[in-house]
């Protein structure tokens, strides 16, 4: 039933009510003329006297008779007149509201304008309003109604006592679904106006939602237009912008925060974490981690995954462990030849502050960092010590002391507390080049320049003051200044894992005398080495020095650590596509199960200090290995082959059990490894290469990543087999001396180095 038909199906009503009305018309003035002529001629009984002229009555008559044909003459003129259309028209009609025909959804359809106007511009109002003016005009309430019912069921929109504008804006909103008036008002408001609101977190929430740096809090401002700052009480995210803008961030937030996860963990040792040390944890796990004040060594940990959870479960056990193994660490120092305090013009001795161009190990406060230097005087060419005078350690001149003040031999102080049953010949040594950092108070919260001692001092009284402050002393790897820029002949690629045995009852070694705060302290540990195979490089393409960014020569970085930053040539390329990585073979994994102890030797009159680490290993064959570790090299060759189809490789366990002992990872790096040649000047000559090798250092120089915290860290070590050998313990001594004396970078590239003569 179209809608010009609804629009007809009105005028048989309208039609037939006029031409009734126009009938009762006609007969009623009719009647009332016949009335009114037959009253006004009626003669009065008194007045029955004839009058001259013709008879009145008879008048009266012929007067009323020409008026009643007057006008029935008139109403059939009228009925004569009416088209024949309007017949035809009203008969259509009766006959369609006889067959009881109602108008449909379809019907209602025809009125729906067949593109919506945008929901923000001038014309959807216009539209809209004149949607409900059509719909009104067109259909009676209760159709409108009937429509409702029929889509919606009976429902709010559909009650019974509403109006017919209101049965039109529900058509409209509810069954075309646009926009509302109200809405779009609202949604006017919303985009305009600038309130401010508070969203309540709690500390987990919040160091999450920061992100690292607060970068991601930062992200979320610049994405949803909007000022973010902290509220302390309650703790809170106070927002200011749109309505619309904090609308979207508040759904955005409750979806971030329904998404952490959180566990609680139980520490390997029952101590808990260190207040100082628990942000650094958080950062580099991404993971909100906080100690439990009920049970010592629980923590709870909040993250954002599952790899966040695990990452804060390993970081925290090693930290703690670590922390334990480096407070039990001797403190041992050297003064050469008039240092002490017993000499005619001693030296004095300070701390300086000092700052390393690479990051700190995390379990270091680096709100403060000193070493102990000695303090230049006026009448001395320089404040250092010049080996070839005082003859350094290989002569032994000079004093080593400990911090309670007794002088000891190197050698023996080593090999203290030798554990029961460990040959000494089979003892070896290494020794790292680095700087022992004094530490402030874990409290302080800002970075300081100012030293927890202030001014100089003679030896014995910095030693005193440490014996008697709980300081701490903290070893940080390193390289000589002559080996920062050296390009490495040739690296070698390698993975090292190193597990060391829980401080329990029956992992510690039996020892032959009781140990004390000034001795050694031995532990047993487990190391597994993985050589990775690396494409070989072309012979032509050799990075220059000049080549090196000046900003890494300061920060001394050396070519072994831009490498993955210097461009390749495309011959290189070419050849690392065409041949394929050698996978992993049984000789290139090396499994070795010992004991080991640390020591640490601070030299103020030198650029650097040492640190001495003493082993007895044993090789263990590969079905000799622990299975932990026999997994990790199948998943490791898995991975490199491609076999796997794993996108990372793969990651060592926290803990494993082997040998009745319970072990925990200590480190986990990859390493790039390679030898350099040192000599007094730096590189050694071409001569010296020739005549007096016997007198060139050899040192391994290693450029670690830890893949658990991802910091880097720089090694250089010299190693001493044979620890009862005198002529090996000479030599080892002899590069002690050489490396950590050194103190000016070479001024020749390494080619020139070797051609010069003296």
């Amino acid at each position: 039933m179209s809608f010009a038909l609804l629009r007809q199906a009105a005028i048989p009503q309208s039609l037939a009510a006029a031409r009734r009305a126009a009938s009762r018309h006609s007969s009623r003035c009719l009647s009332a003329a016949v009335a009114h002529a037959h009253t006004r001629h009626e003669q009065d009984p008194k007045d029955t006297a004839p009058v001259p002229g013709p008879s009145s009555s008879q008048q009266d008559v012929d007067v009323a008779d020409n008026s009643t044909s007057d006008l029935s003459s008139e109403a059939r003129g009228s009925q004569e007149r009416s088209p024949e259309p309007f017949s035809r028209v009203q008969s259509y009609l009766a006959s369609i509201n006889a067959t009881g025909a109602e108008p449909t959804l379809e019907d209602l359809e025809q009125c729906r304008p067949r593109v919506q106007p945008p929901p923000h511009s001038p014309e959807y109002i216009e539209t809209y309003n004149e949607l409900i003016q059509t719909l009104c005009r067109s259909f009676t309430k209760e159709q409108l109604r009937k429509f409702l019912l029929e889509s919606l069921g009976a429902s709010r929109h559909s009650a019974t006592k509403r109006k017919k504008a209101d049965y039109a804006e529900s058509i409209i909103e509810q069954l075309w679904k646009w926009p509302t008036l109200k809405q779009l008002e609202k949604a006017k408001r919303d985009r305009t106006e600038i309130v401010s609101k508070a969203f309540p977190v709690t500390a987990s929430e919040l160091f999450l939602i920061l992100g690292r740096d607060g970068m991601d809090l930062l992200r979320l401002s610049e994405e949803y237009d909007v000022h973010i700052s902290l509220q302390r009480k309650p703790m809170a995210l106070r927002v200011e912008g749109t309505r619309a803008s904090l609308k979207e961030l508040g759904e955005r937030l409750w979806n971030i925060k329904k998404s952490f996860m959180e566990e609680t963990y139980h520490l390997p040792s029952p101590t808990p974490i260190p207040s100082e040390l628990v942000q650094r944890i958080s950062r580099l796990a991404s993971a909100y981690v906080e100690n439990d004040s009920t049970v010592p060594g629980k923590v709870r940990i909040v993250a954002r995954d599952e790899e966040g959870l695990t990452a804060a479960k390993r970081l925290a056990s090693r930290a703690l462990h670590e922390l334990e193994e480096t407070s039990d660490v001797p403190l041992l120092a050297y003064l050469p030849p008039g240092a002490s305090d017993i000499a005619m013009y001693p030296h004095s001795y300070a701390l300086y502050p000092f700052l390393s161009p690479r990051s700190l190990p995390f379990t270091m406060n680096t709100n403060g960092t000193f070493r102990l230097r000695r303090v230049g005087e006026w009448l001395t060419s320089d404040f250092r010590e010049d080996v070839r005078k005082t003859g350094g350690l290989s002569r032994g001149d000079g004093d080593i002391v400990t911090v309670s003040e007794e002088r000891v031999q190197l050698r023996n102080f080593l090999l203290r507390n030798l554990p029961e049953g460990i040959d000494p010949g089979r003892v070896a040594v290494q020794a790292s080049m680095g700087h022992l950092l004094l530490t402030r108070k874990a409290g302080e919260q800002k970075a300081a320049l100012t030293p927890p001692l202030m001014g100089e001092h003679p030896f014995s009284e910095v030693r005193q003051w440490i014996a008697q402050n709980p300081v701490k002393m903290t070893f940080v790897p390193d390289l000589p200044l002559p080996l920062l820029t050296t390009v490495p002949e040739k690296e070698r690629v390698k993975q090292r894992l190193v597990y060391h045995a829980l401080p329990t009852g029956a992992s510690k070694p039996q020892s032959t005398s009781e140990s004390t705060p000034s001795s050694t302290r031995w532990r047993q540990y487990l190391s597994l080495e993985v050589q990775l195979p690396e494409p070989p490089a072309p012979e032509s393409f050799v990075p220059r020095r000049a080549e090196m960014p000046e900003r890494d020569l300061e920060e001394g970085l050396s070519l072994a650590d831009l490498e993955d930053t210097q461009p390749s040539p495309p011959e290189a390329e070419a050849s690392s596509e065409a041949e394929p990585i050698s996978i992993l073979d049984s000789s290139a994994v090396h499994c070795k199960m010992g004991v080991e102890a640390d020591l640490n030797l601070m030299i103020p009159d030198r650029p650097m200090d040492l640190h001495f680490t003493t082993r007895s290993a044993t090789v263990l064959a590969e079905d000799e290995q622990p299975p932990e570790f026999q997994q990790f090299v199948a998943k490791l060759r898995a991975y490199l082959d491609g076999s796997s189809g794993a996108t990372e490789p793969p990651s060592p366990p926290l803990l494993l059990g082997f040998a009745g002992e319970r072990y925990i990872l200590h480190s986990n790096v990859s390493v790039r490894q390679s030898e350099e040649l040192v000599s007094d000047s730096g590189r050694p000559t071409l001569k010296e290469l020739s005549f007096d090798m016997a007198e060139i250092t050899q040192a391994l120089c290693e450029s670690s990543l830890d893949l658990e915290t991802n910091q880097k860290s720089m090694h250089c070590e010299v190693f001493c087999e044979e620890l009862m050998s005198e002529t090996a313990w000479s030599k080892f001594l002899r590069d002690c001396d050489r490396l950590s004396a050194l103190r000016e970078q070479s001024q020749q590239s390494p080619e020139s180095a070797l051609l010069d003569e003296p």
